[in-house]
């Protein structure tokens, strides 16, 4: 196991193999001529490839340079963690990568996001124009609006679906006045749309074997069992071709133990309203075009990235379309009629919504999702938003530290999710965190970050076994043994720069104890020193690492 192994005690002696050269006043190493290789040795199917990412914040103080150089990628079905000291870059790596970053103050300057092919960051350069006042220095930002807003509708065709994120505070990503089931709903139909409506469409509520379902799910709730009683409900969505009915009806049933013939009429009037009118059929019809055409959009706004090039005139026709489509049918907009046929989609949508509170450990999934967000602790509100992060089951999982908010054992059980979404569907995770703890159970590779920088990547296992660069060591170093109780905990001196004015060369050489001169001058390249192992530190020699 990694969490296992010992790593080498920070500011301790490197290896026999890798002599250390004196620290400060020593030579320094020869300059590195090495063939060139990949940074992350074999590739793979590659989901996120990022390439010196930079990421600016202009204030009045200065320029933060928040990211200067960020190179890393992330494969299919893989779980990379992202660890480093508060104030590193982490979150601002994953708000980059979304495309979230507030602007103004904070501008994404120059690099590649490549996901599946498509450059998120394609038409950036044109998006804002960069001026130096004479007289004060200052760099004078002038945006685009159009052009930004056109990013940001290509940046929607990526989000939820192929990109989805858990935030860190999640108290500040919930709409107060919004309900829990109406916030999740948004992201189901925004995501899931054509499913769940051809899922309404496809319900037989009529269906010869609904009736003795019904009757055996009322039998099933004398007996005491809730497993018993989830399988007959079960049983009955299968009869039904309704999935959520089973839960409804196991939510009317659950608390009906000592006479649950009583509940007879709300069963029945939950079957009733799977009947669809012919209005509301027509209406669902009609919602299946207007996604059919947001998908359209979607893949024109994904060719756009891909191949580098405007599709202004596609979109314009697929908007016209779908324009032209509500125009027709405007009447379903009708105050009285809105809310007679979009009855059967709420009601669906919120039975859903129950069933993904359900997946991460919510006590009365019911109650949660009618309530609002300031009715929740922080931990509720944290599971609320990883299950929607986890509804539309997205190509990409950041979770910006998932479980600080939680109990240990819900932090087992929503670690499990996201393994599950991993392994069931082939989702990649990118996990920041800094619990070294968890990075050491669930990644598969882990990106060491400081001061803006990425300054080690390579297997979990081999990370901590042997760490290479001093600040990963320190990391390391730091974290209490179970297996070692005696362990004398250390701590890596001093603190995170200042990044308006970020030391020169190696941004960690004021706080390394083997610091020598080149790193105050020379910024380390990365170098393969193993099999997918790769650093940025001047200790080493290894062949320099492609970006």
């Amino acid at each position: 196991m990694a969490s296992e192994a010992s790593p080498r005690p920070f500011g301790s002696p490197l290896p026999s193999d890798r002599p250390l050269p004196t620290a400060l006043s020593g030579p320094a190493p020869e300059p590195r001529t090495e063939e060139i290789t990949t940074i992350s040795g074999s590739i793979g199917n590659v989901v996120l490839d990022i390439r010196n990412l930079r990421t600016y914040f202009f204030t009045y103080e200065g320029v933060v340079k928040a990211l200067d150089g960020v190179t890393f990628n992330v494969r299919r079905g893989e779980t990379v963690g992202l660890v480093g000291e508060t104030g590193c870059g982490k979150s601002v790596t994953a708000f980059s990568i979304t495309k979230l970053i507030s602007d103004p103050p904070g501008r994404i300057m120059d690099g590649t996001i490549l996901f599946k092919g498509a450059n998120l960051l394609w038409g950036l350069d044109r998006e804002a124009k960069f001026t130096t006042d004479k007289k004060t220095k200052r760099i004078k930002v002038t945006r685009r609006f159009r052009r930004i807003r056109e990013g940001q509708d290509r940046m929607a065709a990526v989000r939820g679906g192929g990109i989805s994120m858990i935030f860190q505070e999640p108290t500040s990503a919930m709409n107060p006045i919004f309900s829990i089931s109406n916030q999740i709903s948004e992201a189901l139909l925004l995501h899931r749309g054509p499913q769940i409506v051809q899922g309404i469409l496809a319900a037989t509520p009529g269906a010869h074997g609904v009736a003795p379902a019904i009757e055996a799910a009322i039998q099933s709730a004398k007996s005491n069992d809730p497993k018993e009683l989830r399988a007959a409900c079960r049983a009955l969505g299968e009869a039904a071709n309704s999935p959520t009915l089973a839960t409804e009806v196991f939510y009317i049933l659950r608390s009906a133990w000592s006479n649950p013939e009583e509940h007879r009429g709300e069963i029945d009037e939950a079957v009733r309203r799977r009947r669809l009118s012919t209005l509301q059929r027509r209406f669902l019809q009609r919602q299946l075009k207007v996604l059919s055409y947001d998908a359209d959009l979607k893949g024109v706004y994904m060719q756009e990235m891909r191949q580098g090039r405007s599709g202004r005139g596609a979109r314009r026709a697929i908007s016209r379309r779908r324009f032209g489509l509500r125009a027709r049918t405007f009447y379903y907009g009708i105050w009285g009629v809105r809310g007679r046929v979009r009855r059967p989609l709420e009601h669906e949508t919120f039975w859903r919504t129950v069933r993904l509170l359900e997946g991460v450990s919510i006590a009365n999934p019911v109650q949660v999702a009618r309530g609002y967000p300031h009715e929740l602790s922080g931990g509720m509100i944290q599971r609320v938003m990883i299950a929607m992060a986890l509804s539309a089951e997205p190509e990409l999982l950041i979770a910006d530290e998932p479980t600080t908010a939680l109990d240990v054992t819900i932090q087992a059980q929503i670690l499990e999710l996201m393994r599950d979404l991993k392994t069931r569907i082939g989702t990649a995770v990118m996990l920041i965190t800094h619990d070294l703890g968890v990075i050491a159970e669930v990644a598969d590779r882990v990106c060491v970050m400081y001061a803006g920088n990425i300054v080690e990547i390579g297997p979990v296992g081999r990370i901590f076994k042997h760490p290479l660069h001093p600040y990963t060591q320190g990391l390391l170093a730091s974290i209490p043994r179970m297996d070692d109780p005696t362990k004398r905990l250390e701590s890596i001196p001093g603190s995170v720069p200042n990044l308006i004015y970020p030391p020169s060369g190696c941004r960690f050489h004021p706080r390394c104890p083997h610091a020598m001169p080149i790193c105050k001058d020379v910024r380390p390249p990365m170098t393969v020193e193993a099999t997918g192992h790769v650093v940025a530190c001047h200790l080493y020699h290894g062949p320099v690492a492609k970006g």
